[in-house]
């Protein structure tokens, strides 16, 4: 299992797994319903969640990982390495439970 820093090793395979459970749990998760969330989440607009916005979308859920978790979890699907979180590595974060593979762009 690979850790990942952030302050603190953390074994982000392990927390992508539990967030991958809470969505399944929560019923999975429809493209429409996922835009819904991360709309809601993004306080300020700018479409794009920053770690509070991230830890709210999270929430939405049922998902409530410890700060450090969070932050793992948000460098991990923050492929372009602004540090936030846009609709498309949103969608990727949560891609698993979709049928197909398929390309979004961004707003």
């Amino acid at each position: 299992m690979a850790l990942y820093g952030v302050g603190l090793n953390v074994a982000v395979e392990k927390i992508v797994l539990d967030l991958k459970l809470h969505i399944a749990k929560s019923g999975g998760a429809s493209l429409k319903n996922l835009q819904k969330i991360f709309e809601k989440a993004d306080s300020n607009g700018n479409h794009l969640l920053s770690l509070k916005e991230f830890e709210k979308a999270l929430a939405a859920f049922g998902f409530f990982p410890k700060i450090v978790d969070l932050q793992a979890l948000l460098k991990y699907y923050d492929k372009n390495g602004d540090g936030n979180i846009d609709f498309e590595e949103f969608v990727a974060a949560v891609r698993y439970f979709f049928h197909k593979e398929k390309k979004f762009s961004s707003y």
